[in-house]
Formats: C-alpha cells, structure tokens, sequence
C-alpha cells in the first residue's frame, strides 16, 4: 500500500510518526531541493523490513526461561494449590506476554540479530528503488532516501550516472540525519533535512536544466 500525503489515506502507524503536517514538509523540501538540480529525488517510508516471524517463540522461549530460573510455580504452590496449576498458568502468562511484547518495535529490533537488520533493510531498499522505476529517469538521476522505521535505519541510493560522480561515503550525512530523525521523535524533520542535504550535494554536480521535467513525483511514499 502507497501513501500519497494529499489523498489523506495515511496509514495509521505513518500518521502518529509523521505528525499532521510531516508528509507535507518532506515534499515541500524535495521541491526546494529539485528547484536547484536535475536530480530527482524520492523519499520512502516503510514500518519494517526485517522479517520479524521468529520473535514470538523467541519472546515466549525467554520468558519461560525466566519462570523455570526463579522457580516461580513452586513458590506459587507453597502458597496454594498444585504445583501443576500454577505451572500451567505461568506457561499461559508467558503466552500471552509473549503475544503483548512482540507487537512493540523495540522488542522485535532487539531480538532480531543486527546483520539481519543491516541485510534487510538495504535489500528492501533496492527493491523500492526498482519498484518506483527510479532507474528509469532520462539522466540516471534518481535519488532514493529509504527510512525503515523499525530497525531505525536508513539508506540512501544514487542511480548510475549520480554514482559515477559522487562517492558513495558522501551519503553518509544525509542518512545520519534521518536515523537521527527517527531516534528524536522527529522524523519528519530528519526526512526533511536529508533530502535538502541530498539537494546541495547534488545541485553543483547536477544543476538544473532549462529542458528539465519533473519525472518522479515529489511524493512521500509510505508502504508496510
């Protein structure tokens, strides 16, 4: 699913990160960036990327671990009741704590292995990239600034002629500015601030043409 801000069918989740007037400040600053330069420029925001299927049972598993540790049942039963009832209700609590926890980023990024998250999020970005058929402006311009919210990481991908002139260590600022975005509960204004960065790194090397077209829409895209 693809959110475009001026159709108002944000995603809930998008809604609560980006604020009422988010989307509608990253656009505004992806207009001011293109104003200046031929590149074009596509902000993506998406709530996950890793895949997250092995974090119940990985939850459940550590909390059941946590009972059996502290031998919570028995000190149950010294208190009432057979020791198998209260076994049985601490693997029930464990069950559904488990299903509570799981739901909450923080708890799914700390359970998935770093690498994991690294791989992921770079590998959705490259499928994003293909996907918004950003390969395919006239000059090779196009420029990907991808946000996974859950993993609070960030990517930033040039198409070929962009690559050709800038190092790829350049992008390194501009995705400091939105995982700094992420982490501060401004997202928004990370977003916003890359993709200005992104324009003053592209306007010397890419400057505007007096034929030029808007070929990507300026549009925040944001997708599960």
């Amino acid at each position: 699913m693809v959110m475009e801000a001026r159709t108002g069918h944000a995603l809930p989740w998008a809604q609560r990160v980006l604020g009422a007037d988010g989307a509608t400040r990253i656009e505004a600053a992806v207009a001011e960036a293109e104003a200046s330069t031929s590149g074009e420029i596509v902000p993506v925001l998406v709530r996950r990327s890793s895949t997250v299927g092995h974090v119940p049972l990985v939850s459940f598993t550590l909390l059941l671990l946590c009972v059996y540790l502290s031998d919570l049942p028995a000190y149950l039963a010294g208190l009432g009741g057979p020791h198998w009832a209260w076994l049985a209700a601490c693997w029930g609590i464990a069950a559904l704590l488990a299903m509570a926890l799981t739901r909450l980023d923080a708890v799914q990024r700390m359970l998935t292995p770093r690498t994991d998250q690294s791989e992921q999020v770079e590998l959705r970005a490259e499928v994003e990239f293909y996907e918004l058929e950003m390969g395919q402006t006239r000059g090779r311009t196009g420029v990907l600034l991808f946000v996974s919210l859950m993993e609070h990481r960030a990517v930033v991908l040039a198409d070929r002629a962009i690559a050709e002139k800038l190092d790829a260590k350049i992008w390194q600022e501009p995705v400091d500015l939105m995982i700094q975005g992420v982490k501060q509960g401004d997202l928004a204004g990370g977003m916003a601030l890359a993709v200005q960065r992104c324009g003053q790194l592209l306007s010397p090397h890419f400057p505007i043409a007096e034929d030029d077209s808007n070929e990507l829409r300026n549009h925040l895209v944001v997708k599960e």
